[in-house]
């Protein structure tokens, strides 16, 4: 009787010990490492305005091609990377001189995530900078990213001023 519980364990202990690999990766997959990846392109983008990189950089840096932008209070939509580009630098005029280098994104959880995309509420913190910013600037953001042969770039956004 135990040869023959040794000869069904063994197999299934094999099996087991194959299936872990794939097990251990199947964990990998939850937003998790999608969420790092996302902080991690954002970090860039705080580098790059804490550096001063033109708006053409930056917004190549964050953004898809086909990106469509609605903010609150806009008359409409923008779309495409020449758009975002001439967004991106009337905020950072907004921001005043070497106003993008106090600022900080986050992202609070709950995220929605796959192998290709990534949606989020993102946040947007930087400090004042009189007199052009006269206080802080919060912005609360939806994103949508895309993961292409660029990596992970921001297809759909909408924002609004405020606290999350």
């Amino acid at each position: 009787m135990a040869k023959l519980r040794v000869l069904f364990a063994l197999p299934l202990m094999m099996c087991g010990a194959l299936l872990m690999p794939h097990m251990a990766a199947a964990e990998d997959t939850g937003p998790g490492p999608r969420k790092a990846g996302i902080m991690a392109r954002l970090h860039e983008v705080e580098q790059a305005l804490a550096r001063g990189d033109d708006a053409q950089k930056i917004a190549k840096m964050l953004y898809a091609e086909n990106v469509l932008m609605v903010g609150e209070g806009e008359e409409k939509s923008s779309k495409g990377m020449a758009k975002a580009t001439s967004d991106v630098q009337g905020w950072l005029d907004s921001l005043g001189p070497n106003g993008g280098k106090t600022c900080k994104y986050s992202i609070p959880d709950p995220v929605v995530a796959s192998a290709t995309t990534f949606s989020s509420f993102v946040l947007l913190h930087c400090k004042a900078n009189p007199p052009v910013l006269p206080e802080d600037q919060e912005l609360r953001m939806m994103y949508s990213w895309e993961k292409s042969v660029q990596g992970w770039r921001v297809v759909l956004e909408m924002w609004a001023p405020g606290k999350f």
